[in-house]
């Protein structure tokens, strides 16, 4: 168990430097390509910060493990929006303005895209991942046209690519994709080997199973991007850049859902446990307290915001530990 913990710890580890590079290359091609930060943030960004979390699932779902998809996905979700609560209750007393309303836009969808996928397992059907990748497209079109409405200055400009100009740029920004799609790759057969390895804990021998590790290990190292690029920012002043990326990855994870039943042999929505909707409602309600905090503005240093996210995700915990 120690050395697949190890093992795991260095991937984790690998995967942490590459999402910081790839966070770097895209805020480049933001400035460059005159897409502006906003929209990059939470297309580009968003999907740049997630890759391990569609490597780790795609995988899962060719070795026919739905539990393991499902854990990732939606545990990715409840950890990226614990990161708020950490950043509001680290440095929540230091924030006196409100957030945009596009956070509040791209929050919403993401609740929506998360109730979109509970009612799916629900009805089981074999369609069930092409709604959900519909879904992301309509929104995403949606979201664009919001934010193109609300460029103002030298980021109104006609954005182009400019592909000799940031050629070296997209190059590194390939390598840095790759290494973390090989690392989620890597990681997603440890997982599975932690899940099924005994331990003893006390005198207890203990399984841990593919949703507790789905959830508490692959979901929270693959979402360590997301924690740089979230905290980094906030030590910017950009508290909005910060909303942006975690709402953002929220949504397309729920994407991933979609392309991973693409490629799961069978209905992976009809194989998934009951269980999964307790953290699909745990998600819904971190989310819904991380857009009051938005426009409710709170003077006192202890942000009780922030502790009931965190109070969440540890009773999310505590419920798949006892499964």
């Amino acid at each position: 168990m120690w050395q697949l913990m190890g093992m795991f710890s260095g991937l984790a580890v690998l995967t942490v430097v590459a999402g910081y590079n790839l966070t770097c290359l895209g805020d480049t091609i933001a400035e460059e390509t005159g897409f502006g930060h906003n929209i990059v943030g939470f297309v580009l960004l968003a999907a740049i910060t997630s890759l391990p979390e569609l490597s780790t699932s795609i995988t899962g779902a060719t070795l026919g493990q739905s539990e393991l998809v499902f854990g990732n996905m939606v545990g990715s979700n409840i950890f990226n929006t614990l990161i708020i609560g950490l950043i509001l209750i680290v440095i929540g007393w230091k924030i006196q303005t409100e957030g945009h309303v596009r956070n509040v836009l791209s929050g919403a969808m993401g609740i929506a895209m998360a109730a979109l996928a509970g009612m799916v397992i629900v009805l089981k059907a074999g369609y069930s991942g092409m709604v959900l990748i519909a879904a992301y497209l309509v929104m995403m079109a949606v979201h664009y046209r919001f934010e193109r409405k609300e460029m103002i200055g030298g980021e109104a400009m006609a954005p182009a690519f400019y592909f000799r100009k940031l050629a070296l740029v997209y190059l590194k920004f390939f390598l840095f994709s790759v290494i973390i799609v090989v690392a989620g790759y890597l990681m997603t057969g440890i997982c599975d080997r932690i899940a099924i390895t005994p331990f003893q804990a006390g005198n207890r021998t203990m399984v841990l199973g593919r949703t507790f590790v789905g959830q508490m290990f692959l979901a929270v190292a693959t979402s360590l991007p997301e924690l740089i690029v979230s905290f980094s920012a906030v030590k910017l002043g950009k508290i909005d850049m910060a909303y942006a990326n975690v709402f953002g990855s929220n949504i397309f994870n729920m994407a991933i859902l979609g392309i991973s039943a693409l490629v799961y042999k069978g209905n992976m929505f009809a194989d998934v446990g009951i269980h999964i909707y307790f953290s699909f409602f745990i998600f819904m309600l971190m989310v819904s307290i991380a857009l009051i905090s938005l426009k409710y503005r709170v003077q006192s240093r202890i942000r009780w915001d922030g502790l009931a996210i965190l109070v969440l995700f540890l009773l999310n915990a505590l419920y798949l530990l006892n499964r």
